[in-house]
């Protein structure tokens, strides 16, 4: 079953990656203190009482590193989805773009193309996943000793603030389509649930020409596939890369990918199509602005995916935290010794909801509670 932490943010549904001619930014921090992180640089913000100036109003900012885009990236357009006309119609589209108006097919063939690009390769358009030195050469360069030991806690793995930067980047990003996080951390590693889209959000057409004029085609049921197949997986490995460098305590991040749909009798049910446990050692070595080999990718590391080459994903079973990996065992062990004590398998299934919901440190303490279950249903 999809979202089994405790934390879920809903990102915008039809929003874009706030990538306009300024570049993509994003602000993390709180309480009159936040690092600011956009393609022209890295700003230290402070509120007047951190700056040492109070009682003037003036706030603080200064720029203390390069930018949040990868220096190969080109800064992107802001756009409206568009509707293209018929090819008995003029050529020109129902919605132009908002800040640069197209005038010609060759525009709008080649904005198609960008918006994407957008998609299916998202993880170019993000920084390179930083080494722990370069974390901590960071963090010295911020002047506030408020942000110092905002990023301090945060590489030593307080949870709180962790987790607090995490939703501050879920909360300030804004895609293309509707998609849900829920995350946990455990120890050094991130555990991640990521409630992809649709297929069916995708457009199922793209713009052509016939004898120069601008039609609308429809899309096969194969480039679909492989569309909705790198836009699932290129996600994945833009957030990984954005949680890695949000805090170098991070080591690892355990991202399952999971879509919902209907089983025969119509009800919604969870399938998850990859599970992979990334490795931040992996990314620091790797230039995201070059990778095109997505699924290569995803193999490096140790993984439950199951794609056919024709982009067909078949159901996989997630990775678990440790955590929950134990009390499922714990319960089990359970189980086995109510069945040793004459329990009906049906009677215990019917307390076994109910048992899920405590948490214990031991086989023997969940045999007690579903001893008093049992005891309770007859």
């Amino acid at each position: 079953m999809g979202l089994r932490f405790n934390k879920s943010i809903k990102i915008g549904k039809y929003l874009r990656l706030n990538i306009s001619r300024q570049g993509i930014s994003l602000n993390v921090g709180k309480k009159g203190a936040s690092v600011s992180f956009g393609n022209r640089g890295t700003y230290l913000n402070l509120s007047p009482a951190l700056a040492g100036i109070t009682g003037t109003g003036i706030s603080y900012r200064k720029r203390i590193g390069s930018g949040f885009l990868s220096s190969n990236s080109k800064k992107k357009k802001s756009t409206k989805k568009k509707n293209y006309v018929k090819a008995d119609d003029a050529v020109k589209p129902v919605e132009t773009v908002e800040d640069n108006e197209l005038t010609s097919v060759e525009d709008i063939l080649q904005e198609y193309e960008k918006e994407k690009e957008e998609i299916i390769n998202l993880h170019k358009y993000t920084d390179n996943v930083l080494t722990k030195k370069e974390f901590k050469a960071n963090i010295e360069k911020l002047q506030s000793e408020a942000s110092k030991e905002i990023y301090q806690y945060s590489a030593m793995g307080d949870e709180d603030i962790v987790e607090n930067l995490v939703s501050t980047f879920m909360n300030n990003l804004e895609l293309a389509y509707e998609v849900r996080v829920n995350y946990e951390l455990e120890d050094n590693v991130l555990y991640v649930d990521l409630d992809l889209p649709e297929i069916e959000e995708l457009d199922d057409t793209y713009p052509s020409t016939i004898n120069g004029k601008l039609v609308n085609k429809k899309k096969t049921a194969a480039q679909l596939k492989e569309e909705y197949a790198r836009m699932a997986m290129s996600l994945g490995v833009f957030l990984s890369a954005n949680y890695f460098n949000l805090s170098s305590y991070i080591d690892e991040i355990v991202l399952s990918g999971f879509t919902t749909t209907r089983n025969s009798d119509g009800d919604p049910i969870d399938l998850y199509l990859y599970s992979v446990k990334y490795m931040r050692d992996v990314f620091e070595k790797t230039d995201l602005s070059k990778l095109d080999d997505l699924y290569g990718f995803l193999l490096k590391f140790e993984n439950r995916i199951n794609m056919s080459t024709a982009y067909n994903f078949k159901a996989i079973k997630p990775f678990e935290m440790e955590a929950v990996t134990l009390k499922n065992s714990y319960i089990d062990d359970a189980v086995l010794g109510l069945k040793e004590l004459g329990y009906k398998a049906s009677d215990i299934n019917k307390i076994l909801p109910k048992l899920n919901t405590y948490v214990y440190e031991s086989p023997a303490e969940y045999l007690k509670e579903g001893l008093r279950l049992l005891k309770e249903e007859n």
